[in-house]
């Protein structure tokens, strides 16, 4: 078991419980911001996702903002902002004022993936946007816009990103669901994200951070490598009411399977849903991504999820219809982690 305190963070999703709205659902997220800040959490990102009824995550920026006025110690960041939906200019613009708003706390984590439907992804991008933008070619142009520091003869040379001003554009990190953003970030001298919820290969997760770490370019940013690992966590007083929770989780992603565009559902409906037996193994796989139990067992995996993967930080993302007990999650979470890191010194 992990002996040194292991830094946690949380990834928010903002999930619209039914018989709720947006609204609620982002008053509840910037109060999951406090909370995490209060228990000690080290960061709060939000997860870009389109075209889905069950989350508020579609503009980062905007929660990050609204978050920023109501925390002073948190970092804020993206989990991450898709580049291939956005122009490198906007984004570098977009984050740059984050961290006026923020001094010194902002994250810009990056994906390549859409984080929708092909469809979706087409209309982001606008009917005449390129599908198959090289992200690389991309990634180079929002760094160049960020600092400033344009390639010789580039097209965009003497175009500001503003707002201007040192020290405005933040640290970059890499998602990554394989190895493809492993290399890039030990390119380029970003930090890591792995993201174990979506693919929970413990020995893939492991081989990235190996692979990141051997190939590591320091940058300033970035003086030595930083590999986060982000896990779908539930936690609850006992494992069975942990288990009822996770039930939500499993009917959204059997709609999302579907193309079904609704809110995130109770725990009730869930119960209620007449699942066939072929719907009920994709809800059980979905169930399967996720670390679900009491606190002692939710510290015990995560711990040993850190060991396996050789993270710094893990990142936690708990989706539940009840924000209170998605709250409580994170609360037994740090305090399990914490009693078992005094436990091992």
């Amino acid at each position: 078991m992990t002996s040194s305190p292991l830094s946690l963070s949380v990834l928010d999703l903002v999930p619209i419980p039914s018989g709720s709205d947006a609204t609620a659902a982002l008053r509840e997220s910037l109060r999951l911001a406090q909370h995490a800040e209060d228990l000690g959490y080290h960061r709060y990102w939000v997860a870009e996702h389109h075209n889905m009824g069950a989350v508020a995550s579609s503009v980062p920026l905007a929660v990050l903002a609204a978050a920023s006025q109501v925390t002073r110690r948190i970092r804020l960041g993206s989990g991450g902002v898709m580049l291939p939906n956005h122009a490198p200019l906007a984004v570098a613009e977009g984050y740059r004022l984050l961290s006026a708003l923020a001094p010194d706390r902002v994250d810009l984590g990056l994906g390549r993936a859409p984080g929708t439907d092909g469809r979706t992804a087409r209309a982001l991008r606008g009917a005449a946007g390129p599908m198959e933008e090289p992200f690389e070619r991309q990634l180079a142009e929002l760094i160049a816009f960020g600092t400033g520091q344009f390639p010789a003869g580039h097209p965009f040379a003497g175009t500001v990103a503003a707002p201007a001003g040192d020290g405005l554009f933040p640290p970059l990190w890499l998602l990554s669901s394989s190895g493809y953003g492993a290399r890039v970030a030990a390119q380029i001298g970003a930090g890591l994200a792995f993201a174990w919820h979506i693919n929970p290969d413990t020995a893939q997760a492991a081989a990235a951070a190996q692979a990141y770490r051997a190939a590591f370019q320091p940058s300033p940013a970035f003086p030595k490598p930083q590999v986060i690992v982000a896990a779908s966590v539930i936690c609850a007083p006992t494992t069975a009411e942990a288990e009822e929770l996770a039930l939500s989780a499993g009917l959204m992603f059997l709609r999302l399977t579907r193309g079904e565009v609704a809110s995130f559902p109770s725990v009730q409906e869930a119960r209620d849903y007449p699942y066939t037996p072929q719907e009920r193994a994709v809800a059980e796989a979905a169930r399967a991504r996720a670390i679900v139990g009491d606190a002692r067992e939710v510290a015990t995996r995560l711990h040993r999820l850190a060991d396996q993967t050789g993270a710094d930080e893990l990142m936690l993302t708990a989706m539940t219809h009840d924000p209170a007990a998605r709250r409580r999650s994170y609360t037994l979470v740090m305090e399990a982690m914490r009693a078992g890191a005094v436990a091992a010194d």
